[in-house]
Formats: structure tokens, C-alpha cells, sequence
């Protein structure tokens, strides 16, 4: 909470340096999230990782846009964990960045939501509740488009700065798509390296790990919406301290989604090698996945029924979705409320200067 009035001063500094800049126009927003999500894994193989998290974040956001393509902007990511009374503010964290964007290049530097990212990043790369816990990029990205609507984009993500009880931790992520009348193409990546403490304990290592999963679809509606989707997984990853070379697990995943006005039921196959050989040793800490690809019996299928809609200008959206999973032994069971809201103001200050003429 310390750093509250210097982020104060930092948006007063940015919203008085303003006035030299040509056709700007200040903003003014806040998002709101709260997040429901109860895990049932009792019986299946990660019965440790069953646990409740319900959380609310609110983050207001100001800055100054100008000739239409340059934001320079300044928040902070506010985050209350139910229950958890012992301080005011469970997380308090900055947000710091300038963005270039165009309908067909897109680039930013600083700490932005990571929601300016698109590519395909399944939960074989993140978990849904990690994406909810660790929304920002500390970092660079860039993305282009092109005029048939492909895309491939690039982004390093600083996640540790090394310390006495950090580990250094970095991520490279990229992905790209093609997309035609139906089908469809593209590839996700990362690039992870886990490192040590500043003052490593005994039994910490250094790992690197990549993971790649390419993938083709089909598009199409016939009363229903429908997306199937195959694609293969291949990761590489190396633990120096155990100076077994290289672990090359691979599989495969098939994806099928069903739609309707908001209603959806999904299903997701992987049948393959295990996908987290290493985490047994370092857990969430190294992978960020669902815990569902350390299965050791080549198959993890999860199936959801949900529904999600979006109301008053698109400025409130719900979400909820019962899940099952099964890996090999067992029926894990998940239960998934979210409610977000985006709102936003903007100042034309070219419209002040006309009204006052």
C-alpha cells in the first residue's frame, strides 16, 4: 500500500504533461472482475489441488491518448481475497505502459493487462484461475494482422525478478492464426525459463521449457455454432540439476464446442505423454497449465457446460460453467461463476476548444 501515493503523483504527472500533444483525448476507466471457482478433485490423482477461490479485483485505469494510435496510460490492479481479513488490500499492483495500435500492427512496452494478447492459449499453456491471479504482462508484445484477418503476435513477459525468495522467471509467448470461410490454423508457444533464488536452498534447479501446440479447425453454424479443433502438443524441457538431458513429451488434442445463444458445451481431449514431467518437484510454481496434463495415464478428457452473454452495451458480462475432469482415475468436479465490468470515459479536448470558440 506504500506505493498508492506515488502511482497518485505519476497520474497527476501524466495527465498535466498533456497539454503540448496534438488532437489527444484523456481517458478515464475502471474494470471490475469477481471470480467464483470451486474445485472438487477429491478421488482423481491431484485431490491436493481441490480448493475454493472467490476473489474481486477493481482496477482503475487513466491516461492520454493522441493521433489516434498512441496511449500512454497509468494504473493500479487492486485485488481483495475473500476472507482474508488481515490486511486492506490482499494485492496492490501498478499498471505502466504506452501502446502503438493500428487495425494492422499493434505493439506495447511496460505492465499491460494481458488481455492485449490473442493468441490461442489453451490451459495446457494457463490455467483459467492463473489467468484471473497473474493478468498483467511485464514486458514487451507486438502483433500484426493481416488484411484477411491472420494474425501472429510475439511477447515477453518478465514474471520474476530474482531475490532471496524470487526466482528469476521469464516467459516468451507467440502465436498466430489463419482463418478462412470455415477452416482454420495457427500455433501457440511458450518459452519459459525457471530459474534460482538469489540464495538458492538445496534441490533448486534450473529449468527450460517449451511448449508448442499447432493446430487446425473447422468453423460453422447449422442452427447450432460449432468449432472443432485438432492439434498436436510438443514441449521439450530440461531440469539442470538432474542432468538427465532433455524430456520430450508429446499428444495430442481434440477440441469440440457446441453453441447456442450464449449456452455452450465443450469437451477437450488430450491423449498423450505427461506434459509436466517435473512436477512432482516444482508444481504451479514452474507450470502454469492445469494440473490435469501432469497425468501419468495418457489421457485427460474434460467436458463443460456453460453459458456467458454480455448486457448494457457490453459493459457487464456473466459467466458460469459446471466442469468435470477425468485423467485416468477418478472424477474431478468444478464449479465456475464470473461477472466483469469495463467502463470508460474519454475527454476530446478538440471538442472543449471548439465549444469555447
Amino acid at each position: 500500500m506504500r506505493s498508492h501515493p506515488y502511482l497518485l503523483a505519476a497520474a497527476c504527472a501524466l495527465l498535466c504533461s498533456v497539454a503540448p500533444l496534438r488532437a489527444q483525448r484523456i481517458f478515464v476507466g475502471a474494470d471490475f472482475a469477481t471470480r467464483f471457482d470451486n474445485r472438487e478433485y477429491a478421488g482423481t490423482a491431484f485431490a491436493d489441488a481441490s480448493e475454493t477461490l472467490f476473489s474481486a479485483r477493481l482496477t482503475p485505469t487513466a491516461g492520454v491518448r493522441w493521433d489516434e494510435r498512441n496511449t500512454l496510460a497509468i494504473g493500479v490492479d487492486l485485488r481483495q481475497d475473500f476472507g482474508d481479513d488481515a490486511k486492506f488490500l490482499t494485492e496492490a499492483k501498478p499498471l505502466i505502459y504506452y501502446a502503438y495500435e493500428t487495425p494492422r500492427v499493434f505493439a506495447a512496452a511496460g505492465i499491460f493487462p494481458r488481455e492485449r494478447l490473442c493468441g490461442a492459449y489453451g490451459e495446457l499453456f494457463f490455467d483459467d484461475a492463473y489467468l484471473f491471479y497473474n493478468n498483467r504482462i511485464q514486458g514487451l508484445a507486438g502483433r500484426y494482422r493481416a488484411k484477411g484477418g491472420g494474425f501472429v503476435e510475439l511477447a515477453i513477459d518478465w514474471e520474476g525478478m530474482q531475490s532471496k525468495r524470487v526466482r528469476e522467471k521469464f516467459r516468451l509467448l507467440s502465436a498466430g492464426e489463419w482463418s478462412g470461410k470455415r477452416f482454420y490454423g495457427g500455433y501457440a508457444l511458450s518459452l519459459l525459463h525457471f530459474a534460482k533464488t538469489s540464495d538458492p536452498a538445496p534441490g533448486e534447479g534450473v529449468v527450460d521449457y517449451l511448449l508448442i501446440n499447432p493446430y487446425g479447425g473447422l468453423r460453422f453454424s447449422a442452427l447450432f455454432d460449432f468449432d472443432i479443433r485438432l492439434g498436436y502438443v510438443q514441449s521439450f524441457q530440461r531440469d539442470r540439476i538432474a542432468e538427465n538431458g532433455w524430456k520430450a513429451p508429446k499428444g495430442g488434442m481434440l477440441d469440440v464446442r457446441i453453441g447456442y445463444k450464449g449456452l455452450s458445451l465443450g469437451n477437450t481431449l488430450y491423449a498423450g505423454e505427461c506434459q509436466m514431467p517435473f512436477f512432482d518437484r516444482y508444481g504451479t510454481a514452474l507450470y502454469a497449465g492445469s494440473v490435469f496434463f501432469a497425468t501419468r495415464n495418457r489421457i485427460y478428457n474434460r467436458t463443460d457446460i456453460s453459458y456467458g452473454r454480455r448486457f448494457f452495451g457490453d459493459t457487464v458480462g456473466v459467466r458460469a460453467g459446471f466442469l468435470f475432469h477425468c485423467a485416468g482415475k477418478g472424477l474431478g468436479t468444478q464449479q465456475r461463476i464470473e461477472v466483469d465490468v469495463r467502463l470508460q470515459k474519454i475527454f476530446d479536448r478538440r471538442h472543449r476548444k471548439a465549444e469555447n470558440r
